[in-house]
Order: C-alpha cells, then structure tokens, then sequence
C-alpha cells in the first residue's frame, strides 16, 4: 500500500548535551511520510538528516523544534 509524501520546512535549534550556550537555529527543507507534527518530531530518518546538517552525532546533541510547516503533497512512495 503506497503512502503519501509531504514535503516538510523545519524550523529547529541544536546544542552539545550538557551545555548552557544558547541553541543555534536552522531550518531543514526535506520529505516525510506524515503530516502529522508530532509523527514528524519522531521520525528517525529526519532526526538523522538534522544532525548531519549540523555535523554532529544524533546522541551528542539536544535538539528543539520552532516551527515544521507541511508545505504539501508531493506523490506516493513504490510499496
């Protein structure tokens, strides 16, 4: 059964575990399975994608979400 594809804008901030800098703020411009924000929050594939944005392992960093807007569909997946 095919699913749909979204293409999502996220808007989030990053920092090292532990520390008491300020989040730096990126925006990330990819394709989700859902659109559903908190599926989105979630999703491994789109937490593995942030943190090669920001160069970093997804176990070293903290990361928070500003805004993910769904901006619409974009087709099905094969299977």
């Amino acid at each position: 059964m095919p699913k749909p594809i979204y293409r999502v804008i996220i808007d989030f901030g990053f920092k090292k575990k532990g520390s008491v800098r300020p989040f730096v703020y990126k925006k990330i411009d990819t394709f989700a399975l859902t659109n559903i924000d908190d599926e989105i929050k979630k999703d491994d594939n789109i937490l593995q994608r942030m943190a090669r944005q920001v160069k970093r392992k997804l176990h070293e960093i903290d990361i928070i979400f500003r805004d993910i807007l769904v901006e619409g569909r974009y087709g099905e997946t094969n299977k």
